[in-house]
């Protein structure tokens, strides 16, 4: 397979830097920071924050010329995105449709990465036909950059992620390692009984977009999660008594039903046949 130019935008963040470790393997990866780096050998790295600025998008696609761009800017947390809703707007679908233009421009593959929180939660087990209608701001602006996304590009996908597991960085760390942090320092965090998600590994989401590039798929949405679908409240629960943690997690009632967002989660055995 020959190496592709990879632009990740949010490339310091959990996700992001953990793509960038995967496919930095077989490709030459740039990524942008917005106010902290943890620089990975053999990633190439862009201070880049405006989001907002269009041309500014355009410039720096310009100058990295990518032959795949990656957004994956921004936050999944859904109440932190609740309380910052001009950054939420700002990243999550100013940012995502600026970014697709840029890519427009040096013709790069554009793989936007969307959240199941697009899905409104009231019946879970949802598919990637199925009516989108989120309830949080986090998923609004997710849904509302994957209408443009699909209206004006030929040649992108969509991946709606359901929570990634896995090992953050210092600036960054993932919902695992805050969760552990809270408990080793004795500030047990709340987690929502009622909020039902299918959890996957970030490396599942490194070894789709690989297929992605290499059988050079388009014009899809596809979801990602795992196979089992669990509150995020008994997740934590199962992480601490796995790996020894005397206590467990409190239970957060936030007063409101957060939903079953849930999907039928399908790793393709060929991506390429899935195309039309």
């Amino acid at each position: 397979m020959d190496k592709k130019k990879i632009l990740i935008v949010g490339g310091n963040g959990f996700v992001g830097s953990n793509l960038a470790r995967d496919l930095a393997r077989d490709h030459r990866v740039t990524c942008t920071w917005r106010t902290s780096v943890d620089r990975i050998p053999g990633v190439e790295y862009h201070q880049f924050a405006l989001f907002h600025d269009k041309e500014k998008c355009t410039a720096i696609a310009q100058s990295i010329e990518p032959d795949v761009v990656i957004y994956a800017a921004g936050s999944n947390d859904p109440v932190k995105c609740e309380k910052d809703p001009i950054l939420t707007q700002h990243t999550h679908l100013t940012g995502a449709n600026h970014m697709l233009i840029a890519s427009d421009y040096v013709k790069a593959k554009y793989i936007y990465l969307s959240s199941d929180w697009v899905f409104s939660g009231m019946e879970g087990n949802f598919s990637e036909s199925d009516t989108a209608i989120p309830s949080y701001g986090l998923g609004k602006n997710k849904l509302s950059a994957e209408n443009y996304i699909r209206s004006r590009s030929l040649n992108h996908v969509i991946i709606r992620c359901a929570p990634l597991l896995g090992r953050g960085n210092i600036d960054h760390p993932s919902w695992l390692d805050q969760l552990r942090d809270s408990e080793i320092s004795g500030q047990h965090r709340g987690y929502p009984q009622h909020s039902f998600h299918n959890p996957v590994h970030i490396g599942e989401l490194s070894k789709l977009i690989h297929r992605i590039i290499e059988n050079d798929v388009r014009n899809k949405t596809l979801h990602l999660g795992g196979l089992t679908k669990i509150s995020l409240y008994d997740l934590a629960t199962r992480f601490l008594a796995g790996f020894d943690y005397h206590a467990k997690p409190a239970k957060l009632d936030s007063g409101k039903r957060c939903g079953d967002s849930g999907f039928f989660a399908e790793l393709f055995a060929d991506l390429a046949a899935t195309q039309d």
